[in-house]
C-alpha cells in the first residue's frame, strides 16, 4: 500500500491522553468476496468498509465521484449535515491489490462499535472503481510510528484511546463453515474467544505496519529456516485475503498437498484435495498455526474436467510476506501500539 495526503501534520505520539472514562465497545466483522467488512456510520448514512490494518487512511466513495454510481454503495455528501469539506486538500493512495482511490478531504461525524468521532477527518473519493460490496476503507494502523504521519486527524484507536480501559483492539476472524461471528473488539480482550494462554510479540520499530520477524515455519512438524531472506519481515493485515509467504515456504507446504502445482505464481491443486500438511509459522518468535480457508476455492476447469481450487497459501512477490485473513482464521491477535506488541494465541473456531 502506498499513499500520499496534502495536509498538514503532527505527531500521533503526543495525542495519548490520560483514560478518563472506561468504555469498550465491539463490531461484526463480515466476510465477503475475501474482504473484512464493518459496519461505520458517516454522519446518518451507514456503509459496509473493509477493516484494513495495513492501511492508514479512512475514505469512501462518494458523490464527488464523476462517473455513474448506479447499484453501487456511496456515500452522500450532500445528504449530511455534518459533512464539511476542508477547501484545498485532497488525498490519494493505492493498494497492492489493485485497487486505487482519491478524492477531497473533510470532516464528518463518524461512529463505529459503540463509539463515535464529532469530527473525523475522511476522504470522500471523485475517483476509483464504485464496488456493490465495498463502501470504502478504514486503516486502522500503528499510529504512534514516527513515519506515520496522518495529517489533521488520528487514527481511529488515537480518537477513542482516552475512553479505553486498555489502549487495545482484538481482532476475531474465524471463517469458513461452522466458524462463530467475527468481531473486533476495542479496549478488552475476551478470553472465550482463544484457547491457551496470549504470548506477547514485540513488533518492528519504524512502520506504520503492525510488522513481527518471521524466520522459521514448520511443515508436519519438520523446522525449517527461511534461507530466501534476511529479513525475515512479515505484517499482520486484515485487508489482505490470503496468506502470502516466501516462495520457499510455499513450496515445502504443496509438496505435501497431491496433485498440487503452480499455474504461473499461483499455486493450485485438484478441487477434491481434502488432507494438507500441518504449518505453522513463526510470529516473533510463536509459532502460530494455519488451519483453515486452506482451499480458496475454484480456479479453473481443466479439459479433462477435473476442478482445480486454488490454494489459501499464496506466495509473496515482494517482502515483506503478508499473513492476511487466512492466517487470522485460526489466530486470534491483540494490537497494542502503546506497548509496541501483538499478543497472539489459537482461535476459538
Amino acid at each position: 500500500m502506498s499513499s500520499s495526503f496534502s495536509l498538514p501534520v503532527s505527531r500521533a505520539s503526543q495525542r495519548y491522553q490520560a483514560r478518563k472514562r472506561s468504555i469498550t465497545g465491539s463490531v461484526s466483522g463480515t466476510h465477503a468476496h475475501g474482504d473484512v467488512l464493518v459496519s461505520i456510520t458517516f454522519g446518518t448514512q451507514t456503509l459496509p468498509i473493509l477493516f484494513d490494518t495495513g492501511s492508514t487512511l479512512l475514505w469512501v466513495m462518494s458523490t464527488y465521484y464523476t462517473g455513474s454510481l448506479s447499484g453501487d454503495l456511496y456515500y452522500n455528501s450532500s445528504a449530511s449535515t455534518t459533512w464539511a469539506q476542508i477547501p484545498g486538500y485532497t488525498y490519494s493512495i493505492s493498494y497492492t491489490g489493485g485497487t486505487v482511490s482519491g478524492g477531497v478531504v473533510g470532516t464528518e461525524k463518524v461512529t463505529m462499535g459503540g463509539f463515535t468521532i464529532p469530527a473525523a477527518v475522511l476522504g470522500a473519493a471523485n475517483s476509483g472503481t464504485p464496488s456493490t460490496a465495498v463502501g470504502g476503507y478504514i486503516g486502522m494502523p500503528r499510529g504512534s510510528m514516527s513515519g506515520m504521519y496522518l495529517p489533521l486527524a488520528n487514527t481511529f484507536m488515537q480518537n477513542i484511546v482516552s475512553s479505553l480501559p486498555a489502549p487495545i483492539f482484538a481482532v476475531y476472524l474465524p471463517w469458513g463453515t461452522g466458524a462463530a461471528a467475527s468481531s473486533i473488539d476495542f479496549g478488552y480482550i475476551d478470553s472465550s474467544k482463544y484457547t491457551g494462554t496470549l504470548s506477547t510479540v514485540p513488533l518492528t520499530s519504524g512502520t506504520f505496519h503492525w510488522a513481527i520477524k518471521s524466520t522459521t515455519y514448520y511443515v508436519n512438524g519438520v523446522k525449517h529456516n527461511v534461507t530466501s531472506t534476511t529479513t525475515g519481515n512479515a505484517i499482520i493485515d486484515t485487508g489482505t485475503t490470503l496468506l502470502r509467504v516466501y516462495p520457499e515456504i510455499a513450496s515445502t507446504f504443496y509438496a505435501g498437498v497431491t496433485g498440487a502445482y503452480q499455474d504461473g505464481t499461483v499455486w493450485v491443486f485438484p478441487c477434491s484435495t481434502t488432507a494438507f500438511p500441518t504449518l505453522t509459522v513463526d510470529v516473533g518468535g510463536v509459532q502460530a498455526p494455519v488451519s483453515h480457508e486452506l482451499n480458496f476455492g475454484f480456479y479453473e476447469t481443466l479439459p479433462n474436467g477435473t476442478e482445480i481450487c486454488g490454494g489459501g497459501i499464496q506466495i509473496a512477490t515482494a517482502s515483506p510476506m503478508v499473513f492476511g485473513e487466512v492466517f487470522l482464521a485460526s489466530n486470534y491477535v491483540v494490537f497494542d501500539d502503546a506497548a509496541g506488541t501483538i499478543q497472539i494465541a489459537n482461535i476459538v473456531f
